[in-house]
């Protein structure tokens, strides 16, 4: 029996012998936290090159304690002069309020690095930091007697109604204007701006196969509109005395009854075309207001 115990002995010394200890850095803020706050750990071990990092070595995600649990774990690697740099970063969190300042301590930590058969570990004891409650610990008498009400200061109102006064007065000329620009005054007569709405409806025709009979048929209605009488080549001579504000477009329109005599009583459109039907209507519609 004895002799047995001796192998096993023997057969294990070698296990022992492979595992070195080595040095590691942890660096913490280990004051200024409360309920919520993540708490970053730095832990630096340097490795002799070769050496690889058993993952399963790491602690756990959950289950840090019942104060702070670990969130997450990151490694990063860099070559120095003494070997592989293996720097680690711990995310804990504080997930639980105490009643009282007191020092938290977190996990251990036992970092094995591995080649072969060797094993180095690094073994770090629980850092501790100072946790802060959600509620003073001591409540004075000024601090637990309730704060009076804070009374409201009285505004002046009449910067106020006069902004808005002015606000609305601002919108009925805004509505009025508009009303009066689209012919929807209900005091306006009927052809009070003849061309602006004949300019609406050729506008809308846009690139119809009968728009430019159409469009002219439209201008021809706004012109007798206009004149409150029916208006014709001949009689333009007639009409340009009545309204001589219509004179610097004389040559425009004089065009537009030639190719309507035309257009109607010979069948010929290439006198004058849509778009040069519309521009006129737009002039016309211009000179209307004023």
């Amino acid at each position: 029996m004895r002799r047995v115990l001796l192998s096993l002995l023997f057969l294990s010394l070698p296990a022992f012998a492979a595992e070195k200890s080595i040095n590691a850095q942890s660096f913490i803020r280990d004051i200024g936290y409360r309920v919520g706050d993540v708490v970053e750990q730095r832990v630096e071990v340097i490795v002799p090159a070769g050496f690889e990092l058993d993952e399963s070595s790491l602690p756990k995600r959950l289950g840090a304690g019942a104060h702070i649990e670990l969130r997450d774990v990151t490694h990063q690697t860099e070559r120095v002069s003494k070997g592989i740099k293996h720097t680690f970063l711990f995310d804990w969190q504080v997930f639980r309020t105490l009643r009282d300042v007191r020092p938290i301590p977190l996990r251990a930590l036992d970092l094995q690095f591995r080649q072969g058969s060797e094993i180095l570990v690094a073994r770090l004891q629980p850092a501790e930091i100072l946790m802060a409650p959600m509620l003073p610990t001591m409540l004075t008498k000024e601090q637990a007697t309730p704060r009076e009400a804070i009374e409201p200061q009285i505004q002046p109102l009449q910067p106020i109604l006069q902004q808005l006064g002015w606000s609305i007065v601002g919108l009925l000329v805004a509505v009025l204007y508009f009303a009066w620009r689209f012919d929807c005054l209900p005091f306006k007569t009927q052809h009070a701006s003849p061309f602006r709405k004949a300019q609406r409806e050729i506008r809308r025709l846009g690139k119809q196969q009968e728009a430019l009979p159409q469009s002219m048929r439209i201008l021809s209605r706004a012109f007798n509109d206009y004149a409150n009488t029916a208006v014709t080549q001949e009689g333009l001579k007639h009409f340009f005395s009545q309204h001589p504000e219509t004179q610097p477009l004389q040559a425009e329109i004089e065009k537009f009854f030639l190719a309507t005599q035309e257009l109607f009583f010979a069948g010929k459109s290439e006198t004058i075309s849509k778009p040069e039907v519309e521009k006129l209507a737009r002039q016309l519609s211009l000179m209307e207001t004023p």
